[in-house]
């Protein structure tokens, strides 16, 4: 009976006790539920956009690399055209694509690497091709004819090199520029000169020619030009260009005193006849010794010009003023001489100076004051016109 009644006092408990546990569970899961439900905090908003945001980067991330990836295969398409030698397809790629903003830069170097490349391959009429047709979309470009200008230069292309760097002043944006151009152009000046050769002197005058014609406000090359006029000769020629500049600031006392010279020089050129007197069969000459005048036999057959001492007195030649005695030959034998040195000794328009003179104590000579002798003739080509009694002299180069 106990047993009974305890057995059914745990069946009761075991009741209360499950009834117990579904109102709990259920009045929890009520309570649950709306919060799950519920709006999320600030955090779980902020972790939600910058997912949202990654997001949105990763697409414009995407986008730049497709771009990018882009520009890359354009770039491989104009490196492509270089390596096969498709220059013009290759610079107009650049001319196509050079609008786009911060592509030009780029395709500009690129294009300027390959320069340098074919250049280190030995291929410099490559590279000289390929530069010439990118500086025709480059008009201001300073660096690129610079190089181009030093590509000729290796190749002894004196002219086009030049021409490249007389079109060069033009763009020249700051006296920098301006300092380095004057310093390539006279170095390529010196190196065409020293490629010419001394002896070559028509080409050295077309050179200054040129550089005349490319740059006429350049005095310097006016002087050049006159210079080697000159050696060849052209005396006349000559004149010209020392005329444009012979009142310039710079070289004006240069080409005034080249001036002068050529006019003596043109003198010394012209062969000029001065009168002779018959002397039987020989001729005297009047000429001018010491500022006095004097008549000399013309003798070819003497080495020194002679006079006697009657004559030489009165010219100042004294006998203690003699630098030495000599003997020498005449036509009365051997005799003694006192040799001086005289300032000078003029025949016409011609004269020798200084000269030496030997003087004698006797010398009979009809109509004459002493010889002339080789002392003076030797300084020119000359001839004898007999017929009509005349001797002709120039002045020897």
């Amino acid at each position: 009976m106990n047993n009974l009644f305890g057995f059914i006092i745990l069946l009761v408990g075991m009741a209360i006790g499950w009834l117990l546990h579904s109102t709990v569970e259920s009045m929890r899961q009520a309570v649950v539920l709306p919060l799950t439900e519920a709006p999320l905090n600030t955090d779980e908003k902020k972790s939600d956009l910058i997912l949202n945001e990654d997001r949105a980067d990763a697409r414009l991330d995407q986008k730049s690399s497709n771009s990018d990836n882009q520009h890359a295969t354009d770039f491989d398409d104009l490196m492509v055209l270089l390596k096969t030698g498709r220059d013009v397809e290759a610079i107009e790629w650049y001319a196509n694509h050079s609008r786009i903003e911060g592509r030009a830069d780029a395709a500009r170097r690129r294009i300027n690497q390959h320069v340098r490349m074919r250049q280190q391959q030995n291929d410099p009429a490559g590279a000289i091709n390929l530069l010439k047709l990118l500086i025709t979309q480059l008009p201001l470009a300073f660096s690129e004819r610079m190089t181009l200008a030093a590509l000729y230069n290796q190749q002894r292309q004196f002219y086009e090199a030049l021409k490249v760097l007389f079109d060069t002043l033009a763009v020249a944006s700051s006296a920098t520029e301006l300092t380095q151009l004057d310093q390539l152009i006279q170095e390529t000046v010196d190196i065409a000169n020293e490629s010419m050769g001394a002896d070559d002197v028509n080409a050295h005058i077309e050179l200054y020619q040129f550089l005349i014609a490319q740059r006429a406000s350049h005095t310097p090359y006016y002087i050049e030009l006159a210079t080697w006029l000159i050696k060849a000769s052209r005396l006349d020629a000559a004149m010209a260009p020392l005329n444009v500049v012979q009142n310039d600031p710079f070289v004006g006392d240069v080409a005034q005193k080249m001036m002068l010279d050529i006019e003596a020089q043109r003198q010394r050129q012209l062969e000029t006849p001065v009168t002779l007197l018959r002397n039987g069969s020989h001729f005297i000459v009047e000429a001018t010794l010491n500022q006095s005048e004097v008549r000399l036999l013309l003798d070819t057959g003497a080495s020194l010009t002679i006079l006697s001492r009657e004559v030489a007195r009165p010219l100042g030649l004294q006998a203690i003023d003699a630098q030495q005695t000599v003997i020498i030959n005449t036509a009365n034998g051997t005799t003694e001489a006192q040799l001086y040195r005289v300032e000078s000794i003029t025949v016409g328009a011609f004269d020798v100076s200084p000269i030496d003179i030997a003087v004698v104590e006797q010398l009979a000579i009809e109509g004459a004051s002493g010889l002339l002798g080789m002392n003076f003739l030797e300084h020119f080509d000359f001839r004898i016109d007999q017929e009509h009694a005349e001797l002709f002299l120039r002045y020897r180069d």
